[in-house]
């Protein structure tokens, strides 16, 4: 792969999803598991918000192929449900079921997309069994809009602090008194719940979620093919998550932080990093601190404290097996790092 040196504002669109679709194919060609990265089930409320389905289907189908393509190769995503009962939008969109409620266990993450609050109670039944049982099994549950009062109503909210829109605030402080709760986020990640308040914060939820699955180079990809390349036009979004990959304003660096983070900060050193880029590794050192605040090292480092983070509150694992797969010796160097970073052992956050 030959290595651009120009500046962001010479690079052309296709040129940059070319660069991140290629970063992508190597990172392919060395993986040995090819089943996909990052998968979503979906149940879909009476009277449910478009926008939100959208939301989670489209930056999926941007990061699950290559180019333009939409083949749901390496992200993947099924609307659950009866497939003689369309799903009829708030817009009165009907949406049909592609899937039957497949074993929960095959997702990463079930999405609970929500409708108009007097429609609560006529979902099919079959749609709350399942999600009892998804939970049960440790799946994470993703509530989007008023799919956050039902994930409330179905008790699996208890110990967990919520992301909810102003507009509903009243509604749910009212329904469930004893659960806290933000207006003040995009979304919230609470162990295995994830809640998020619906309209374009679910645009900044997904992009985090293919960024830790797939990979910085599909955010970028999702970031640049929803056209979401203006900080300025983004208030609503969290800009640090959405645009970490354009506001960078020298390409090589860019291409750096996309490198570093694709290995999730694993096997990879400064110098390598700069010799990729085209630099040597002092004027790379210099590049990257004026750019990002941070030294090549320190950055790596943090990458893989924040990898480490997201395993410690969204898996199983143990912290031996942790340590190993963000790159410490083991558990005790793990701890170490972690707790100088963060201020508490990862056993404390778990």
């Amino acid at each position: 792969m030959s290595v651009e040196t120009d500046h962001l504002e010479g690079q052309t669109g296709d040129d940059y999803v070319r660069w991140l679709d290629g970063l992508w194919q190597e990172r392919l060609l060395a993986a040995r598991d090819r089943k996909p990265d990052l998968s979503v089930g979906i149940l879909l409320w009476p009277t449910f918000p478009m926008m939100s389905l959208a939301g989670i289907v489209e930056p999926l189908r941007h990061a699950a192929d290559f180019a333009d393509n939409s083949r749901p190769l390496y992200c993947r995503w099924s609307i659950m449900g009866d497939p003689n009962r369309a799903a009829v939008a708030s817009c009165g969109i009907r949406v049909q079921p592609d899937a039957p409620y497949i074993n929960p266990t095959d997702f990463d993450y079930i999405a609970v997309i929500g409708g108009l609050l007097p429609h609560l109670r006529a979902a099919p039944s079959k749609h709350r069994d399942y999600l009892r049982v998804a939970a049960s099994a440790g799946v994470p549950v993703i509530g989007v809009c008023t799919g956050v009062f039902v994930m409330a109503q179905e008790g699996l909210l208890s110990d967990h602090r919520a992301s909810l829109h102003p507009f509903h605030a009243e509604d749910f402080r009212m329904a469930f008194p004893r659960i806290p709760f933000s207006i003040k986020s995009d979304f919230l990640v609470d162990k295995r719940r994830l809640t998020v308040p619906g309209g374009i914060s679910i645009l900044s939820l997904m992009t985090e979620l293919i960024r830790t699955h797939c990979g910085p180079d599909r955010a970028a990809k999702v970031v640049h093919q929803l056209s979401l390349t203006d900080p300025r036009g983004m208030s609503a979004f969290d800009q640090e998550r959405a645009t970490t990959f354009r506001d960078i304003g020298d390409s090589r660096i860019q291409k750096a932080v996309v490198l570093i983070e694709s290995r999730k900060g694993r096997m990879v050193t400064p110098q390598e990093v700069a010799k990729t880029v085209g630099l040597s590794p002092r004027q790379f050192g210099r590049l990257f601190l004026q750019y990002t605040a941070m030294t090549p090292k320190r950055f790596i480092l943090e990458t893989r404290l924040r990898y480490a983070r997201f395993l410690v509150e969204n898996s199983g694992l143990a912290m031996t097996q942790i340590a190993f797969e963000t790159g410490f010796a083991d558990s005790a160097h793990l701890a170490t790092a972690f707790r100088a970073r963060y201020g508490l052992a990862p056993s404390k956050l778990r």
